[in-house]
Protein backbone atom coordinates (compact mmCIF):
# COMPACT_ATOMS: atom_id res chain seq x y z
CA UNK A 1 0.00 0.00 0.00
CA UNK A 2 2.63 2.02 0.49
CA UNK A 3 4.18 2.28 -2.86
CA UNK A 4 0.89 2.82 -4.34
CA UNK A 5 0.37 5.90 -1.92
CA UNK A 6 3.60 7.41 -3.03
CA UNK A 7 2.16 6.91 -6.34
CA UNK A 8 -1.01 8.42 -6.09
CA UNK A 9 0.83 11.59 -4.70
CA UNK A 10 2.60 12.35 -7.80
CA UNK A 11 -0.59 12.48 -9.22
CA UNK A 12 -2.18 15.55 -10.42
CA UNK A 13 -5.69 14.92 -9.29
CA UNK A 14 -4.15 14.36 -5.37
CA UNK A 15 -2.28 17.59 -5.83
CA UNK A 16 -2.61 19.17 -2.41
CA UNK A 17 -3.59 16.46 -0.54
CA UNK A 18 -1.20 15.63 2.39
CA UNK A 19 0.11 11.89 3.40
CA UNK A 20 -2.48 11.63 6.25
CA UNK A 21 -5.83 12.65 4.06
CA UNK A 22 -4.46 10.27 1.25
CA UNK A 23 -4.23 6.84 3.12
CA UNK A 24 -7.93 7.52 4.40
CA UNK A 25 -9.17 8.76 1.07
CA UNK A 26 -7.17 5.62 -0.42
CA UNK A 27 -8.57 2.95 1.92
CA UNK A 28 -12.27 4.39 2.07
CA UNK A 29 -12.56 4.76 -1.91
CA UNK A 30 -13.81 1.66 -4.12
CA UNK A 31 -11.00 1.06 -7.03
CA UNK A 32 -9.45 -1.71 -9.04
CA UNK A 33 -6.10 -1.80 -10.41
CA UNK A 34 -5.19 -3.29 -14.30
CA UNK A 35 -1.55 -4.29 -15.04
CA UNK A 36 -0.68 -4.01 -18.98
CA UNK A 37 1.82 -5.64 -21.65
CA UNK A 38 3.90 -3.48 -23.76
CA UNK A 39 1.52 -3.28 -26.89
CA UNK A 40 -1.33 -3.99 -25.18
CA UNK A 41 -4.93 -1.95 -25.99
CA UNK A 42 -5.89 -0.58 -22.69
CA UNK A 43 -9.10 0.39 -24.51
CA UNK A 44 -10.38 0.55 -28.15
CA UNK A 45 -11.97 3.61 -29.95
CA UNK A 46 -15.76 3.98 -29.33
CA UNK A 47 -15.36 1.65 -26.25
CA UNK A 48 -17.95 2.81 -23.71
CA UNK A 49 -15.78 4.41 -20.68
CA UNK A 50 -16.94 4.32 -16.86
CA UNK A 51 -13.92 5.24 -15.19
CA UNK A 52 -11.01 7.40 -14.94
CA UNK A 53 -7.79 6.08 -15.30
CA UNK A 54 -4.81 7.11 -12.99
CA UNK A 55 -1.23 5.96 -14.46
CA UNK A 56 0.65 4.56 -12.03
CA UNK A 57 3.72 3.07 -13.70
CA UNK A 58 4.42 3.47 -17.74
CA UNK A 59 3.52 5.42 -20.55
CA UNK A 60 0.57 4.96 -22.70
CA UNK A 61 -0.46 6.44 -26.74
CA UNK A 62 -3.64 7.56 -27.57
CA UNK A 63 -4.42 6.94 -31.29
CA UNK A 64 -6.42 7.57 -33.86
CA UNK A 65 -6.38 4.10 -36.15
CA UNK A 66 -7.64 4.23 -39.44
CA UNK A 67 -9.15 1.67 -41.34
CA UNK A 68 -5.88 1.14 -43.55
CA UNK A 69 -3.50 0.36 -40.45
CA UNK A 70 -2.32 3.40 -40.33
CA UNK A 71 -2.61 6.26 -37.55
CA UNK A 72 -1.99 9.04 -35.96
CA UNK A 73 -0.85 9.74 -32.29
CA UNK A 74 -3.13 11.85 -30.26
CA UNK A 75 -1.54 12.08 -27.18
CA UNK A 76 1.40 10.53 -24.88
CA UNK A 77 0.81 10.34 -20.52
CA UNK A 78 2.65 8.60 -18.26
CA UNK A 79 3.05 8.68 -14.65
CA UNK A 80 1.27 11.07 -12.45
CA UNK A 81 -1.39 11.47 -15.35
CA UNK A 82 -5.32 11.08 -16.11
CA UNK A 83 -7.56 9.94 -18.94
CA UNK A 84 -11.31 9.74 -18.79
CA UNK A 85 -11.74 12.92 -17.41
CA UNK A 86 -13.30 14.71 -19.91
CA UNK A 87 -15.34 11.58 -21.05
CA UNK A 88 -16.88 9.86 -18.06
CA UNK A 89 -19.41 13.11 -17.43
CA UNK A 90 -20.31 13.72 -21.07
CA UNK A 91 -23.50 12.97 -22.47
CA UNK A 92 -21.31 10.40 -25.50
CA UNK A 93 -19.72 8.47 -22.67
CA UNK A 94 -16.96 6.73 -25.09
CA UNK A 95 -13.25 6.91 -25.33
CA UNK A 96 -13.03 8.97 -28.89
CA UNK A 97 -9.30 6.65 -29.16
CA UNK A 98 -7.96 3.87 -29.04
CA UNK A 99 -5.35 3.69 -25.89
CA UNK A 100 -2.62 1.79 -26.39
CA UNK A 101 0.41 0.64 -24.00
CA UNK A 102 4.01 1.78 -24.27
CA UNK A 103 5.31 -0.53 -22.23
CA UNK A 104 4.30 -2.04 -18.80
CA UNK A 105 1.67 -0.49 -17.36
CA UNK A 106 -0.02 -0.25 -14.08
CA UNK A 107 -3.70 1.92 -13.76
CA UNK A 108 -6.27 2.60 -11.09
CA UNK A 109 -9.34 2.70 -11.91
CA UNK A 110 -12.41 4.86 -10.23
CA UNK A 111 -15.55 4.88 -11.53
CA UNK A 112 -18.27 7.61 -11.72
CA UNK A 113 -20.07 7.12 -8.93
CA UNK A 114 -17.14 6.61 -6.69
CA UNK A 115 -15.28 10.32 -8.14
CA UNK A 116 -18.80 12.28 -7.24
CA UNK A 117 -18.69 11.10 -3.69
CA UNK A 118 -14.77 11.87 -3.88
CA UNK A 119 -15.90 15.41 -5.24
CA UNK A 120 -18.43 15.85 -2.26
CA UNK A 121 -16.16 14.71 0.45
CA UNK A 122 -12.66 16.53 -0.35
CA UNK A 123 -12.71 20.05 -2.14
CA UNK A 124 -8.90 20.04 -2.81
CA UNK A 125 -9.81 16.99 -5.26
CA UNK A 126 -12.64 18.89 -6.91
CA UNK A 127 -10.51 21.59 -7.48
CA UNK A 128 -7.48 19.54 -9.34
CA UNK A 129 -10.22 18.00 -11.25
CA UNK A 130 -11.35 20.57 -12.69
CA UNK A 131 -7.99 22.46 -13.62
CA UNK A 132 -7.29 19.10 -15.41
CA UNK A 133 -10.73 19.87 -17.50
CA UNK A 134 -10.00 23.52 -17.82
CA UNK A 135 -6.35 22.90 -18.70
CA UNK A 136 -7.39 20.45 -21.59
CA UNK A 137 -9.74 23.00 -22.73
CA UNK A 138 -6.92 25.43 -22.83
CA UNK A 139 -4.70 22.65 -24.80
CA UNK A 140 -7.52 21.72 -27.45
CA UNK A 141 -8.01 25.84 -27.85
CA UNK A 142 -3.94 25.66 -28.75
CA UNK A 143 -4.18 23.14 -31.00
CA UNK A 144 -7.56 24.47 -32.91
CA UNK A 145 -5.41 27.73 -33.41
CA UNK A 146 -2.43 25.68 -34.69
CA UNK A 147 -4.76 23.71 -37.22
CA UNK A 148 -6.19 27.50 -38.20
CA UNK A 149 -3.01 28.01 -39.58
CA UNK A 150 -2.64 26.62 -43.32
CA UNK A 151 0.38 26.99 -43.94
CA UNK A 152 2.88 24.17 -42.33
CA UNK A 153 5.48 26.73 -41.35
CA UNK A 154 2.79 29.14 -39.60
CA UNK A 155 1.83 25.89 -37.44
CA UNK A 156 5.37 25.37 -36.51
CA UNK A 157 6.14 29.14 -35.64
CA UNK A 158 3.22 29.20 -33.65
CA UNK A 159 3.73 25.85 -31.52
CA UNK A 160 7.45 27.72 -31.27
CA UNK A 161 6.39 31.24 -29.67
CA UNK A 162 3.11 29.46 -27.94
CA UNK A 163 5.46 27.53 -25.84
CA UNK A 164 7.81 29.88 -25.39
CA UNK A 165 5.44 31.90 -23.43
CA UNK A 166 3.87 28.99 -21.95
CA UNK A 167 7.79 28.05 -20.59
CA UNK A 168 8.22 32.06 -19.71
CA UNK A 169 11.95 31.05 -21.74
CA UNK A 170 13.68 31.74 -25.06
CA UNK A 171 14.72 28.33 -24.87
CA UNK A 172 11.67 25.61 -24.83
CA UNK A 173 11.88 22.12 -24.08
CA UNK A 174 10.38 19.46 -25.59
CA UNK A 175 8.51 17.88 -23.18
CA UNK A 176 6.90 15.59 -26.00
CA UNK A 177 8.50 13.35 -29.01
CA UNK A 178 8.61 15.22 -32.19
CA UNK A 179 6.15 12.79 -34.00
CA UNK A 180 3.37 13.78 -31.05
CA UNK A 181 4.45 17.43 -31.82
CA UNK A 182 3.64 16.63 -35.36
CA UNK A 183 0.46 15.28 -34.55
CA UNK A 184 -0.75 18.04 -32.74
CA UNK A 185 0.18 20.46 -35.14
CA UNK A 186 -1.62 18.33 -37.82
CA UNK A 187 1.51 17.45 -39.81
CA UNK A 188 3.25 14.79 -41.01
CA UNK A 189 6.63 14.06 -38.96
CA UNK A 190 8.96 15.16 -41.84
CA UNK A 191 7.32 18.19 -42.69
CA UNK A 192 7.83 19.20 -39.04
CA UNK A 193 12.11 18.62 -39.23
CA UNK A 194 12.28 19.98 -42.09
CA UNK A 195 10.60 23.55 -40.99
CA UNK A 196 12.49 23.31 -38.19
CA UNK A 197 16.00 22.88 -40.20
CA UNK A 198 14.53 25.91 -42.61
CA UNK A 199 14.15 28.20 -39.70
CA UNK A 200 17.57 27.66 -37.97
CA UNK A 201 18.84 27.56 -41.78
CA UNK A 202 17.54 31.12 -41.31
CA UNK A 203 18.80 32.22 -38.21
CA UNK A 204 15.82 32.32 -36.46
CA UNK A 205 16.08 29.52 -33.66
CA UNK A 206 18.39 26.79 -33.40
CA UNK A 207 17.26 23.06 -31.70
CA UNK A 208 19.01 19.62 -30.87
CA UNK A 209 16.88 16.55 -29.74
CA UNK A 210 15.23 18.32 -26.40
CA UNK A 211 15.60 21.94 -26.78
CA UNK A 212 14.58 24.78 -28.73
CA UNK A 213 16.52 28.10 -28.76
CA UNK A 214 14.86 30.97 -29.95
CA UNK A 215 17.35 33.67 -31.81
CA UNK A 216 15.15 36.00 -33.27
CA UNK A 217 11.94 36.44 -31.91
CA UNK A 218 10.72 39.26 -34.33
CA UNK A 219 11.51 37.54 -37.23
CA UNK A 220 9.62 34.91 -36.06
CA UNK A 221 6.42 36.73 -35.86
CA UNK A 222 7.05 38.62 -39.13
CA UNK A 223 7.69 34.79 -40.85
CA UNK A 224 4.40 33.30 -39.47
CA UNK A 225 2.47 36.81 -40.55
CA UNK A 226 3.57 36.78 -44.23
Amino acid sequence: MKDILKLLQNNFLFKGIDSENLKKIYEETRYHINKYDKGEIIAHEEEECSTIGLILEGTIELQRIYPSGKYIVLNKLTLGDVFGEAIIFSKQENYPATVIALNQCSILYIDKVDMLELFSREKRILENFLELLSNKVLMLNSKIKNISFKNIRHRVINYILETMKLQKNSTIKLKESKESIAAALGIPRPSLSRELINLRDMGYIDFDRSNIKILDIEALEEEMFN
